[in-house]
């Protein structure tokens, strides 16, 4: 199964993908905990685009599914940004002294088993 939505960068634009993601997992049978994670790393992604995707007017999400495979590409017109190059946060420090910011992408590594950033789409597969 494959499913896409083409979205404005804009804030309210994530009830639409909340959506449409919903709708793709009721179709596809997933199960609570599966959906949730499909959620938050659509979220994630998609804020991570409106709060830093400088010049990004536009977001395109394809989701796909195939034997026990989830694959999102998820596409900004925006400069090219590879989140996977910078370092991880130090989530074993105290919060007030780790900068702001980063926690997203780090959300984003821990739900997915691998992810490929080459310009300006990232594509992340998860094994479900």
């Amino acid at each position: 199964m494959r499913a896409s939505i083409a979205l404005r960068s804009e804030a309210t634009e994530l009830i639409r993908l909340e959506a449409f993601a919903e709708a793709f997992a009721r179709d596809c049978g997933f199960a609570d905990d599966e959906r949730a994670r499909l959620l938050v790393i659509l979220e994630e992604l998609f804020t991570n685009v409106v709060a830093h995707g400088y010049g990004a007017a536009g977001v395109a999400v394809a989701l796909g599914w195939r034997r026990s495979w989830l694959t999102i590409d998820f596409v900004d017109d925006g400069p090219p940004f590879d989140p996977l190059s910078h370092a991880r946060p130090d989530l074993d420090a105290p919060a007030e002294q780790r900068p702001i910011g980063g926690l997203g992408i780090a959300i984003v590594r821990a739900l997915v088993d691998r992810g490929v950033t080459g310009g300006k789409a990232t594509v992340t597969t998860c094994d479900w």
